[in-house]
C-alpha cells in the first residue's frame, strides 16, 4: 500500500459537514478529489479550510494531463514533499505536523516512519546494484540520497 493511500483529511467530520456530504478520509481518494475541486466544493469550505485546500491543490493538482488529478503526478508530488521534509531533517512525528498546518492532512507518524524506512532501504538496493554494475555516478547519487533521508 502506497503511502498516499494512508494519508487523510484532518478534520474530515467538519470538511464532510461543511460540504453537506459524505466523502472518504483518504486525501488521495479519486471521490475525496473530484468532491473538492469540482463543483461547489471549495465555495461551501470555510476561509481557512478553504486555504489550505487551495494551496494543496496548486502544490500537487497543478497537472496538464488529461486525466488529472487520477493520473498519479499528484501522489508523485506528494512523496517528494515527504522526502523534502525528511531532508530538512524533520522525523515522523514534526512531518505529520507540517503536512497538518500545511494542508489539513493527517498521516500516522508510524506510516511515515515506514515510508521513509522503506525509501532507504530501496536507496541503499540501487546503491548496491549500481556499485555491481558498474555506475559509479548513480551510487553516489543513491548514496547521497540516502544519506540525507537518514
Amino acid at each position: 500500500m502506497a503511502i498516499t493511500d494512508k494519508i487523510y483529511l484532518k478534520n474530515h467530520r467538519q470538511i464532510s459537514s461543511q460540504l453537506e456530504t459524505n466523502i472518504p478520509k483518504s486525501a488521495f481518494s479519486g471521490a475525496t478529489l473530484d468532491i473538492l475541486f469540482q463543483g461547489e466544493g471549495l465555495a461551501k469550505l470555510d476561509d481557512a479550510t478553504r486555504e489550505r485546500v487551495l494551496d494543496f491543490a496548486e502544490d500537487f493538482l497543478d497537472c496538464d494531463c488529461e486525466s488529472n488529478p487520477h493520473c498519479g503526478h499528484p501522489e508523485e508530488k506528494f512523496v517528494r514533499y515527504l522526502l523534502e521534509l525528511r531532508e530538512q531533517g524533520l522525523g515522523p512525528d514534526a512531518i505529520v505536523d507540517v503536512m497538518g498546518d500545511d494542508y489539513v492532512l493527517y498521516a500516522y507518524p508510524g506510516d511515515v516512519l515506514s515510508f521513509l524506512d522503506d525509501a532507504v532501504r530501496t536507496l541503499e538496493a540501487v546503491e548496491e546494484l549500481a556499485d555491481v554494475e558498474g555506475h559509479e555516478s548513480v551510487a553516489t547519487e543513491a548514496r547521497e540520497r540516502r544519506r540525507r533521508l537518514s
